[in-house]
This record gives structure tokens, sequence and C-alpha cells, in this order.
């Protein structure tokens, strides 16, 4: 009888201890199926991101559709520069996700993830992955040798550069030849670039969501890890304010 009674209490805490470990293993798989939300990207590096999407959608316009508006074309040129400038300061010393030094990696790194996007194969990542990575440098780099080739251009009659007068008309030339394929070569650049926000969105990384809100849902461990390192806002204000600021002292 005592044996009976021991088995059955030995076999009903056995059925309890299997109901317990399904109940966590399930737990566990639901929270790794759930999306989280972690912070991805600070204040500054959004607010900086759609400033940049307006100055240069600003930009065209003025110089394409509506001439008239030349003076602040020149004005708005200015201030791009001025926040890239900016944008590279704060590659530096912002928020960790925004640093080169996280998301800037090897050449190798990036044919990779590009050919892993080919195949089908989707790593996670908080910020950006190796070959946002390097688009991020490019279009930076587009950037700037259009902002810097507008200050030396002149049309001849009306408007000029704030350095345009201080290079040969050659120079001015060859200027405009880089300012007018520049501003092909970023368009180029942003069709890519929203083509690629489209892959990523098919395969539930909503990118623009997360450059909105800041925050970014992942359900599984991401290949960057989970940055844990921010600037202050104020910081960030008072470096764009010093960038722009400079800028614009020196192209006056």
């Amino acid at each position: 009888m005592i044996n009976t009674q021991a088995n059955a209490t030995a076999l009903n805490t056995l059925r309890k201890s299997l109901r317990l470990s399904i109940c966590l293993e399930l737990l566990k798989y639901i929270m790794e199926i759930t999306p989280s939300k972690i912070k991805a990207w600070d204040l500054p590096t959004r607010v900086w991101h759609w400033s940049i999407v307006a100055l240069i959608a600003f930009l065209w316009f003025s110089a394409e559709i509506a001439d008239d508006l030349m003076d602040w074309h020149m004005m708005a040129g200015r201030t791009l520069l001025g926040l890239l400038l900016y944008r590279i300061v704060w590659g530096v010393m912002g928020s960790e996700t925004a640093r080169f030094s996280r998301f800037v990696r090897s050449p190798l790194a990036a044919l990779t993830e590009l050919k892993g996007l080919a195949g089908g194969q989707h790593t996670r990542y908080i910020g950006h992955n190796p070959a946002g990575g390097w688009f991020v440098l490019v279009l930076i780099a587009l950037m700037a040798l259009q902002a810097i080739s507008g200050l030396f251009v002149s049309d001849g009659y009306f408007y000029e550069g704030p350095w345009a007068s201080s290079v040969s008309g050659d120079v001015q030339d060859t200027m405009m030849d880089i300012h007018e394929l520049g501003i092909n070569l970023i368009i180029a650049a942003v069709v890519i670039h929203v083509l690629a926000i489209v892959v990523h969105s098919l395969r539930g990384d909503h990118l623009v969501g997360a450059m909105i809100t800041g925050n970014k849902k992942v359900s599984t461990t991401t290949a960057d890890g989970t940055p844990t390192q921010w600037r202050s806002p104020w910081l960030a204000l008072a470096v764009a304010a010093a960038c722009v600021g400079v800028l614009w002292f020196v192209t006056a």
C-alpha cells in the first residue's frame, strides 16, 4: 500500500514537472517569436535623416522646377553641407548606432550581405547592415560632392556660388558639369535606397517606421547586438548648430 501511494505521488510529481517544462518551453518560444521593441535610432539621427530628405527634395525642386528660388537653393545647399559635416562628427562621437565604427565593416562583409539577400537569407540588424553602411558613405560622399561643387558654379549671368569668383571660368564650367551629373547620381542612389527599403519591408524589417519612432521590432537575435550608448540630443543640437554656423560663415 505504501509503495503504491509513493509511486502515485512520484508519478503525479513527474506529471507536474512535465507540464511545467512544457509551459516554460512554450513561453520561451512565444517570447522568441513575439517582436520586441528595441531602440535603434536616437532623435538627432532621425531628425538629420528627414532633414536631408527635405533638403534634397527642395534642392531638386528649386533647381529643376522653380528656378526663381535660386537664392533659397544656394542657402539650402550651404545648410546641407553643414549637416553633412555634422553627420561626420556625430558618426565619430554620437550615439552607438550612428557611429561609423559600428556599421562600417569590410567590403567583403558588405558583399557577403548582398549575396545573402539575393539568396533569400535575411540577417537582422538593429542599425545598418554591412551593405547599408557602405551605402551611407556613398550617399554622404555624393551629397558632399554636390554641395561643394555648387560653391564654385556660375551661370554667367545672375547667379554664382560664393566661391565662384575665386576660380577660373574653366573651373566653373567643370564644377557645373559635376553639379549637373551629381544630382542624377543622387537621384539614382535614392531610387536604390527606396527599393532596398521595399525589399526589407517585404521581409518584415520596417526601416521607415524605425526611422520615425526610433524603435525597431525584432523577434530574433540581431547580428549587431542591442545598442546601449546614447548621447544627449542637446549635445547633438550644439554640434549641428556649430557645424552649420561654421559652413555658413566660411561660405558667406
